[in-house]
């Protein structure tokens, strides 16, 4: 059995699964780009999505990393956060307007909550849904 490791070398070769190194990706920004931006919300809401984020950014770190070593429980376990999350979203729908950015200029809005829907929301979730069968078909048993 091959050793963890955080970043694996094989990652980078071209015949890497590119959609694993993708979910790979896109579960690292899961975890970490919410602290990269403050919604303008009320105080009960902020609580209640930092609560959320503070909860999945290290699961979702690990399943990361995981996923880059092509490991079954990170597969399954960016499907449980993925499902948990979108659950979330159903019960407090209020939440969404947290992740949609307002500016000033019309295309920084678009731009912005395009990333924050994809990173910090539902899309991004979706999009590892989708992804189960591409990674049933390469993670190891």
């Amino acid at each position: 059995m091959r050793t963890f490791r955080f970043f694996p070398s094989e990652r980078m070769y071209k015949e890497f699964p590119w959609p694993i190194w993708a979910l790979g990706w896109l579960a690292l920004f899961k975890a970490f780009l919410w602290l990269s931006y403050e919604p303008v919300q009320p105080d009960e809401l902020l609580t209640l999505l930092g609560t959320k984020y503070l909860l999945n950014m290290i699961p979702m770190a690990i399943c990361a990393f995981g996923i880059w070593n092509l490991r079954r429980w990170a597969m399954w376990g960016l499907l449980i956060l993925s499902v948990a999350n979108l659950v979330f979203f159903l019960v407090y729908p209020q939440s969404l307007t947290a992740v949609l950015i307002e500016s000033e200029v019309y295309i920084y809005s678009i731009i912005l909550s395009f990333i924050t829907l994809l990173c910090n929301g539902p899309v991004g979730d979706l999009l590892i849904l989708l992804a189960a069968p591409i990674m049933l078909r390469y993670v190891k048993k």
